[in-house]
């Protein structure tokens, strides 16, 4: 431990565990602290191995009653400190919705995001396709690989359920990832008409 002079620190302070934590568990017991503003377990710099300690972030009581169910990750950005300004977009969910013209041509496109180190895909719209296929400093782009597949709508049952489940199993194969088909529940016939 290094060594701090008597007018750099507190000793023999005290918490009953709401205002320090060790990584994720409140700490109870003695601390000391420097002029830094540096917090460490034990009643003095001498008393066995100090562990370094860190501030609970008191959330604003008025910030708790401005806080509705739906924005519970405003509760996390205050207490990680998170600059949502800085923030990136990710993919969000859009259900596609074909239209008449798509249904007189046959099929339409779908465009779908995985997530580069999971196997977690979600549907989203042409304009989130764009932004993402742009590189829009705005969004997560680095983390997520977007594609589309063209998705039959109309035809012999049989044949638009196999045709769909060949453009999945050829995109799967094409991208090198797996799961689509799960995430599109093996249902080659949705939208069918």
């Amino acid at each position: 431990m290094s060594y701090y002079p008597k007018s750099q620190i507190q000793i023999g302070l005290y918490t009953k565990g709401e205002e320090l934590r060790v990584y994720s568990t409140n700490y109870i017991g003695y601390y000391w602290k420097t002029s830094k503003g540096e917090y460490f377990s034990g009643k003095n710099p001498y008393a066995g191995s100090p562990i370094t300690l860190e501030i609970i972030p008191k959330i604003p009581v008025s910030t708790f009653n401005t806080i509705t169910y739906n924005k519970g990750n405003e509760i996390y950005n205050i207490l990680k400190n998170v600059d949502i300004t800085k923030s990136l977009f990710i993919p969000s969910y859009v259900k596609p919705s074909p239209t008449k013209d798509d249904y007189e041509i046959g099929n339409f496109i779908r465009y779908f995001a995985k997530k580069n180190n999971e196997n977690l895909y979600i549907e989203t719209s042409k304009k989130i396709f764009k932004d993402f296929e742009s590189k829009d400093s705005n969004y997560d782009f680095n983390s997520y690989l977007i594609f589309s597949v063209s998705w039959k709508l109309t035809g012999k049952k049989s044949q638009v359920s196999t045709t769909n489940q060949n453009i999945i199993f050829i995109t799967e194969q094409n991208l090198k990832i797996n799961g689509l088909k799960l995430y599109l529940k093996n249902n080659y016939l949705e939208f069918y008409k």
